[in-house]
C-alpha cells in the first residue's frame, strides 16, 4: 500500500465496476417471432441512369435524396439522420433535384413530368 492510501482507492472501485458490470449483463440480442412485420418495401432495382444521376450528385446530395424518397424519411427525420439542420437539407434536397433534372442522363426518363416543365 501507498502511503497516501490511492492504491485501496484504486483498486476498491476497480473490482466493485468489474463485478457488477460482469454480473449485470443480461442478453437484449433479438427475439425470434412468428410473423415478420411488413416493410412496405419492394425489392424493385432501381432504373441504371438514375443510379448514375445520383452518382454524379454530391455524397451530402445523393444521401438526402435517398433518405426522402427511398427510404421516405421526412425532412426533419432527415436532418435528425444525417446530423444536420432543417434548413440544410432543404438546400441539399433543391440543389440535387435542379442537378437531376438537367441530367442527361434522365432526360427520357423525365420527359413530360411536371419536374422536367419545373427546370426549364
Amino acid at each position: 500500500m501507498s502511503r497516501n492510501g490511492s492504491f485501496e482507492a484504486y483498486v476498491r472501485p476497480t473490482l466493485f465496476t468489474t463485478y457488477a458490470g460482469w454480473r449485470g449483463r443480461r442478453w437484449h440480442g433479438e427475439v425470434p417471432t412468428g410473423d415478420l412485420p411488413e416493410t412496405g418495401r419492394t425489392d424493385e432495382v432501381p432504373d441504371p441512369d438514375l443510379l448514375r444521376a445520383l452518382s454524379e450528385l454530391s455524397p451530402r446530395q445523393r444521401a438526402v435524396v435517398v433518405l426522402r424518397y427511398f427510404e421516405d424519411l421526412t425532412e426533419a427525420e432527415t436532418a435528425e439522420a444525417l446530423g444536420c439542420s432543417l434548413g440544410s437539407v432543404k438546400t441539399h434536397h433543391s440543389r440535387a433535384l435542379a442537378a437531376l433534372c438537367t441530367s442527361p442522363l434522365l432526360t427520357e426518363t423525365l420527359a413530360g413530368t411536371p419536374l422536367a416543365e419545373e427546370a426549364r
